[in-house]
């Protein structure tokens, strides 16, 4: 009877301490002549404004609390790499202030937007480009340098973002393969795009294309729904470190040597939630309603699944615990009573 008291005074205390960590978010700025970053860090935090983050006429926005103190001494890092060629600014938000939920730094890479697809065909090289200069950044950042765990990075994308992860990775693109990528019977994402614009994809940036683009600081990825799998060579086999692709709904051909997980979702469900105006916007600018889904609670189901599966992998990878997962009783506590709970400073 005393100790199982004391286990649920234990447990009530330790729920407390999570009950006042909030969810911080601060905005970081690569000042690139060419190709300007602008990175939202998402994390463990006490205080701060708060605000919404990400949200527009047809998307929910997740509440943050801006410039908020970080609550805990060391993070670990997730560089997050969100949606495909013309996808707005923080639409990884509910993603990556579900990460910084579990106690990461999630950093929501938004690059400038390619308004044309003659911009748009570099994309596929780009985006791992940009998360590279973007871990450069933090690393260099006097402010959040000294947070940052340098042995526990990794990266998480979705979409085109799941291919930048792939080629961070490891993954080095195929050109031939990629040049007839639109040639039918393929048909890559963006195709239609690329052809109403007149824009061949031989007007890619050959030896960027080709160049291996492995970053040696990430050490897992997760790819969600990732775009252009079979434009990889050799079935994915250059992949070094430990990665999964997370497809939405079917299985994905191409993915080689990489492990697949497949979950009741849809590929729509790597979006925000949209708002009640939201199919109504969608449908009178010819785009797609589908998109927002059968309901917000559906949305936010398959976002709880996504989530948990990302989590459940970069444990089982060993980012989140190298040490065996020696994972003190406070911290052992909260994630048994919220996914929200800090993990603390690495034992």
């Amino acid at each position: 009877m005393k100790f199982a008291l004391l286990l649920s005074l234990f447990a009530l205390g330790a729920s407390a301490a999570c009950a006042d960590q909030t969810t911080g978010v601060a905005t970081v700025i690569d000042r690139h002549a060419d190709r300007p970053l602008t990175m939202t860090l998402w994390y463990p935090g006490t205080g701060g404004t708060v605000e919404v983050v990400g949200g527009n006429a047809v998307f929910t926005g997740v509440t943050a609390a801006r410039d908020a103190a970080v609550a805990v001494e060391s993070l670990p890092v997730v560089l997050v790499s969100h949606g495909g060629l013309r996808s707005a600014a923080d639409s990884g938000a509910w993603l990556s202030a579900g990460l910084a939920r579990a106690g990461y730094l999630a950093v929501e890479i938004n690059a400038p937007r390619a308004t044309s697809a003659a911009q748009g065909v570099n994309e596929i090289w780009q985006r791992p480009a940009d998360v590279t200069r973007a871990l450069d950044a933090l690393t260099s950042d006097p402010a959040w340098s000294p947070r940052l765990d340098p042995t526990r990075i990794a990266t998480v994308g979705f979409a085109l973002g799941g291919t930048a992860a792939l080629a961070l990775a490891g993954g080095l693109f195929d050109t031939d393969a990629y040049l007839q990528s639109c040639t039918p019977p393929h048909s890559g994402p963006d195709c239609g795009w690329f052809a109403a614009q007149g824009v061949a994809l031989t007007s890619v940036d050959g030896p960027a294309l080709a160049s291996l683009r492995r970053d040696p600081r990430i050490g897992s990825v997760v790819a969600i729904a990732p775009e252009r799998v079979d434009v990889f060579a050799d079935g994915l086999s250059t992949v070094a470190v430990p990665s999964l692709i997370l497809s939405l709904g079917a299985a994905q051909s191409g993915t080689g040597a990489v492990p697949q997980t497949t979950l009741a979702a849809t590929v729509f469900d790597g979006f925000a939630a949209c708002t009640p105006a939201g199919p109504d916007i969608l449908r009178e600018d010819g785009g797609d309603p589908a998109i927002c889904g059968d309901s917000p609670s559906a949305r936010d189901a398959a976002h709880a699944a996504i989530l948990a599966a990302v989590l459940r992998f970069l444990q089982t990878a060993g980012h989140l615990a190298r040490d065996g997962g020696n994972i003190d009783a406070t911290q052992r506590t909260c994630s048994k009573a919220a996914i929200s709970c800090p993990l603390g400073k690495r034992p």
